[in-house]
């Protein structure tokens, strides 16, 4: 090829950097552009290198301005043109060149700085940065730099879970995994979802150095985090004193397997109530017999000695194994009250089992309610009807209900928004001639009759599952109301009411005939209620006889418990004592020390001596004075159903000191196994029909870890007991 013998350029308001170059005779033309002065060049088609690349290198030093073009003159006077044609200087894309600064020398050699630290090395010829790496690793101004730009993360406020609040902003993928696990045990979800592409996406979106997990990695972390959640559990358990145990049975429809759900209910150090899930394990056949599984819970947590009472639903097989239960405790470790307090019986379940035989009067009526609303919802075209009807009587209902037959409030529910439409149905009966199931003028009667007793119950209800998990000191407030109110309508005039309140209180009866000794003490221990409540509830639903002997039967039955209480705070302050006198007087209790023998100083010597006599002066337990002073009454605005009971004894904690290590054990006692229940709720997601095959070691690892790390990051879940059916609301049409 010939080479280049002749460059012209040309300047105008916008620069052309198209360049049209025709070879002919040796000479460039530029159409027909001005010629210029020539400049000779001894460029060939190839450089230095070989590259044949020269056309593409006039074109980026035109198109981004690293040719210098001025006017005619300068044009001419400038003899080093052909330093346009020199190859661009490569970019520093190594981000070792951040920590450095180019810097040129008076006698011209150019050097790089570290912006930390301020030495200077050597600029290499070629592209390589392996000094500068290893200059950055020994550079400590660069290490105190770096950790002291760290990133400040805030703890959230319902959340016991520790995280450091300096981070350096590092990616740390052991600590993402990690978060990954919490995340799948909280919210129950698949350890497949972790290989879904929309996972791996939304991390890489923001987190490049994120590392897609497997599901198996999944499923060992969530096996690691429960060990750990186990180990802190075990802790905690440790530093408590007594632990109150509900437990309940739930057959999986998915594995045809029996589970047995136990809770651990306690007061921790800042008098928090707390609830976990200490096991749910397979029962093997019959699945009747929970006392073994009691006895591997508590053995293998290690509080077989800090039982205090266990509270399971009225089956008879409970009683029995509740029974052998007790016994077995109480040879190793002596039971409070001689083991009185030990079996609780659900409240809830009681109250179903009184309900269900007060509604078992008038079940025919219940089901032509539940087949009016029915035949209803069974077409759009009568519920327009009904809903029409119901328009033009003026009633404001905007739905009916057809209930659960398992849950007696929902049946109460749809008694009383049926009543208020009963004026509705005959006429809906006229327009519809295939309506044959209308309820009479006398069975609306009967219905309303029904409501005003169940109204009670329903209220009580609330109160025991309405709050989170209702504790002893609720116990008498909700009970001693139903009694009083089964009493007052067994002389009601109506035949139909009297049978139906008869059976309620046989049911009533068979439970709470007798006095309650846990209800009574745990309301006592209520600073809203004490002695009080007591009184005037034992007045109301005994006569006077049955009342003093009751009160009697509670009283002595509180002071016994207490100074049980006070002979162990005893035994441990003398053995305390014991030890600290078998060591001898320490240094800073003594005057001085002479000839290497330490003399005891004179309070060490009054405090032997307090230990020999008895103080004359009679002086009140704390108990008496707990009693003697008035009851807590609620500020005005304040709602007494939001009262804390347990703050109360946390603020007054120094001035009872024993009383309230009772205070805190009593009022730890659920009474009800709402709690176990709820589990179950978690259990049917858990065991859906795409994890049938889950182990029962890997069942327990979801269910326990899932309610571990939601009280740890303070997350509540609405309580939901197991049902195998739920209420239909049918909306009437506005």
């Amino acid at each position: 090829m010939a080479s280049i013998k002749y460059l012209h350029t040309y300047k105008s308001n916008k620069i052309l950097p198209h360049l049209l170059m025709m070879m002919h005779d040796n000479v460039v033309k530029l159409g027909n552009l001005p010629l210029y002065k020539p400049v000779e060049s001894s460029i060939t088609e190839k450089n230095d290198d070989g590259d044949d690349n020269i056309g593409d290198e006039i074109n980026d030093g035109v198109q981004n301005g690293d040719v210098n073009i001025g006017d005619d003159k300068q044009d001419g006077e400038k003899d080093d043109d052909h330093s346009q044609f020199q190859r661009k200087k490569r970019k520093k894309i190594s981000r070792a060149h951040n920590d450095f600064e180019e810097l040129t020398l008076k006698d011209g050699s150019i050097k790089l700085k570290c912006i930390h630290c301020k030495v200077l090395l050597c600029k290499p010829t070629s592209s390589t940065t392996t000094h500068l790496w290893n200059h950055l690793k020994r550079c400590m101004q660069k290490r105190l730099h770096t950790e002291k730009q760290k990133t400040l993360h805030f703890q959230p406020a319902k959340s016991k879970f520790e995280i450091n609040p300096l981070s350096d902003g590092k990616y740390d993928h052991k600590k993402q995994r990690e978060a990954i696990a919490h995340w799948i045990l909280m919210h129950e979800k698949p350890f497949s979802i972790v290989e879904d592409y929309g996972f791996t996406f939304m991390f890489k979106i923001n987190l490049p150095q994120f590392e897609k997990v497997s599901r198996h990695s999944a499923k060992n972390d969530v096996i690691s985090v429960y060990d750990i959640e186990k180990k802190r559990l075990q802790l905690i358990l440790r530093s408590i004193n007594k632990i109150s145990l509900t437990t309940d049975i739930w057959k999986s429809k998915v594995q045809k397997i029996s589970y047995m759900c136990v809770t651990g209910h306690f007061v921790d150090s800042n008098w928090e109530l707390q609830k976990r899930v200490l096991s749910f394990m397979p029962l093997p056949p019959p699945r009747v017999d929970i006392f073994d599984g009691l006895m591997k819970c508590t053995k293998d947590w290690g509080i077989e000695h800090k039982i205090f009472t266990i509270s399971v639903d009225n089956a008879s097989n409970n009683d029995v194994a509740i029974q052998i239960a007790k016994e077995t405790f109480s040879k190793s470790r002596k039971l409070p009250l001689a083991g009185k307090l030990f079996h609780v019986r659900c409240t809830a379940h009681i109250l179903n089992l009184v309900v269900q035989d007060g509604l078992s009067t008038i079940k025919y009526i219940i089901e032509d309610v539940k087949d009016s609303v029915r035949f209803i919802n069974q077409s759009e075209s009568r519920l327009m009807k009904f809903s029409d009807i119901v328009h033009h009587l003026g009633i404001s209902v905007k739905k009916l209900i057809i209930d659960c037959p398992t849950r007696w409030n929902s049946t109460y529910e749809m008694l009383v928004e049926a009543i208020k439409v009963k004026d509705a149905f005959p006429i809906f009966a006229q327009r519809e001639t295939s309506y044959t199931c209308c309820p009479s003028l006398e069975d609306w009667n009967k219905v309303e009759d029904v409501i005003a007793i169940l109204e009670v119950f329903y209220d009580a209800r609330h109160v025991i599952s309405g709050t989170d998990y209702p504790t002893s000191n609720v116990f008498l407030v909700v009970i001693w109301r139903v009694k009083h109110v089964l009493d007052e309508k067994q002389n009601h005039p109506s035949e139909f009411i009297k049978g139906m309140i008869k059976k309620m209180k046989q049911k009533f009866d068979k439970y709470w005939g007798d006095c309650n000794i846990l209800m009574a003490i745990g309301a006592i221990l209520d600073p809203r209620f004490k002695m009080r409540l007591v009184d005037f509830a034992f007045n109301k639903i005994y006569n006077e006889f049955d009342a003093h002997t009751n009160m009697k039967k509670v009283r002595d039955a509180l002071y016994d418990i207490f100074f049980e209480y006070v002979q162990v705070d005893r035994m441990k302050t003398q053995k305390y004592s014991t030890s600290m006198s078998d060591k001898g007087p320490s240094v800073s209790s003594t005057s001085s020390i002479s000839k290497g023998k330490i003399i005891p100083s004179g309070l060490f010597m009054f405090d032997q001596y307090l230990n020999t006599v008895q103080d004359d002066v009679l002086v009140k337990s704390e108990l008496d004075i707990y009693l003697e002073e008035g009851v807590f009454r609620c500020r005005d605005g304040e709602v007494a159903s939001e009262f804390d009971a347990l703050a109360w004894w946390k603020s007054h904690e120094l001035k009872f000191n024993i009383l309230s290590k009772l205070a805190r054990d009593v009022l730890a006692i659920p009474i009800s196994t709402v709690a176990s229940e709820a589990t179950f709720s978690t259990g049917t997601r858990v065991l859906d029909p795409y994890r049938a095959k889950l182990s029962s070691d890997m069942v327990q690892v979801l269910i326990c870890g899932a309610d571990w790390l939601r009280q740890l990051h303070g997350i509540k879940k609405p309580i939901m007991t197991y049902e195998e059916e739920e209420q239909i609301d049918v909306q009437l049409r506005a």
